[in-house]
């Protein structure tokens, strides 16, 4: 991964505006769209990107983080991947390009590696790629299978137990994420953003605006992770936490806590675009 840069004190005011991107499927888009969505990019004011995953396919993906990187030098580009990154590929092969592309455009940042990254004196940003964990709904009891079984080398197991076990542990893996950076950066900032790809929180995994059914919510919702969060932030409840997520591609927000709020973002493969800028001093 790129080191995380030292921010200083007195240079957090600058950093004031943060842009949002999720689910930019940039291997399905064409000439045109991408010149509209980097022309999108050069007319928005920013400070740092946080993008919570689905960016491209692992053959393309290094590629693209570095194109990315440079379109947004020198300002950060703070990234959680999502479960399209590793179509192709696996896990660990995946993680070894990133982090090779990372060294090579150092505003690159892979979040996940036990980080908190100040954006302002009040604000941090914390992130971990989440994963449907296959838990929430019918969980194991679905009918409906996991399309990534089809795409990921380390999902292609011998049986459903086998794919539910496995879509289970990595569900925990974020959550260990989670509780190891979040209550230190609860203990900090006042605001803390938390970067993920899965929905946390089963009502805000929707299709067509309204919730998941049962049968397809396992593969919709990281519920370890949503646990785990909603633990924590029982023990601040002074301080505010929001969760910016994607991978249903359906817009959706959730107040899921007195101080938790879930923003998901909408997307359409082939038209990649910016989901919202946030003026980190005026929320």
């Amino acid at each position: 991964m790129g080191s995380i840069p030292k921010l200083k004190t007195d240079n957090l005011k600058t950093l004031m505006k943060l842009l949002w991107l999720t689910d930019l499927h940039l291997d399905w888009a064409n000439i045109a769209s991408r010149r509209q969505f980097y022309a999108a990019l050069v007319a928005t004011p920013f400070d740092a990107v946080v993008i919570t995953g689905d960016i491209a396919t692992a053959a393309s993906l290094p590629s693209e983080l570095l194109d990315l990187g440079r379109a947004c030098a020198p300002r950060p580009v703070f990234f959680v991947l999502g479960n399209h990154d590793f179509y192709g590929s696996s896990f660990a092969e995946v993680d070894r390009a990133v982090a090779a592309a990372c060294a090579q455009q150092t505003n690159l940042h892979h979040l996940g590696q036990g980080d908190v990254i100040p954006l302002t004196a009040t604000a941090a940003l914390v992130g971990h790629r989440g994963w449907a964990d296959g838990l929430a709904g019918r969980g194991d009891r679905t009918n409906v299978k996991c399309k990534d079984i089809r795409h990921i080398a380390d999902l292609k197991l011998n049986s459903a137990k086998e794919v539910f076990d496995k879509l289970e542990a990595l569900g925990r893996d974020s959550a260990s994420c989670f509780q190891d950076v979040l209550p230190g950066a609860l203990q900090s900032f006042n605001r803390v953003w938390v970067a993920t790809h899965v929905p946390p929180f089963q009502e805000a995994a929707t299709f067509n605006g309204k919730q998941c059914g049962n049968r397809y919510l396992p593969h919709y919702c990281n519920v370890a992770g949503g646990k785990t969060i909603q633990r924590i932030a029982g023990y601040f409840p002074k301080k505010r936490i929001t969760i910016l997520s994607g991978h249903t591609h359906d817009q959706a927000g959730l107040r899921a806590l007195p101080n938790t709020v879930v923003l998901v973002g909408g997307a359409t493969r082939g038209q990649p675009q910016i989901q919202r800028v946030f003026d980190l001093d005026a929320v």
